[in-house]
């Protein structure tokens, strides 16, 4: 009998960590934002539709990110972004695809916290690059949260300058995210 009981709480602990190693990411309490310099000042953006899953499991996943929501919060400014340098209807998406996770026995464990290294590739426009991107996490009641922050250069993905005469915009930028993720079932 002590068995049989062992042998069914080692299957359900099993099932339990492979249905969990899934995680969709949720817009509630999840932000996307990136963050440039200009001559002039700082320009900060927003994400507003994002979406993605992670599946700790495999070390794979992907946050896709609609480029036609993205916002500075200054009408003319994202007029020229999604016209002029993103060309939303022409590249819908900004996409990090994740094909692997240094450090990912923490990740898989289910609870606490830690550091975990992304990697993959980041597309924008029609330009794939490789990443490696160091992510804190955590578990809690409401299930995983990731946060992390990768710098590069918009000039790197074939983004036309925007810059206009009284204001230059520098091509170093970054972009920090922090996803809340339930998971799947």
């Amino acid at each position: 009998m002590i068995k049989l009981f062992t042998f069914g709480l080692a299957l359900f602990v099993t099932t339990s960590s492979a249905e969990a190693a899934t995680y969709g990411f949720t817009q509630a309490g999840s932000s996307v934002k990136f963050f440039n310099k200009a001559s002039l000042h700082g320009i900060e953006g927003t994400a507003k539709s994002f979406s993605g899953t992670l599946d700790t499991e495999s070390g794979t996943g992907q946050l896709a990110v609609s480029t036609s929501n993205m916002t500075t919060h200054l009408g003319p400014r994202d007029t020229k972004m999604h016209e002029f340098c993103l060309e939303t209807d022409k590249y819908p998406k900004i996409t990090f695809a994740v094909t692997s996770i240094d450090g990912v026995d923490g990740l898989n464990s289910g609870q606490g916290s830690g550091t975990v290294t992304l990697k993959g590739t980041l597309t924008i426009r029609d330009v794939t690059a490789p990443v490696a991107i160091k992510t804190a996490y955590s578990f809690g009641p409401d299930g995983l949260s990731l946060s992390g922050r990768h710098d590069f250069k918009w000039t790197d993905f074939n983004v036309p300058d925007p810059s206009i005469i009284i204001s230059k915009l520098y091509p170093e930028m970054n972009v920090q995210f922090k996803l809340k993720a339930k998971p799947s079932q």
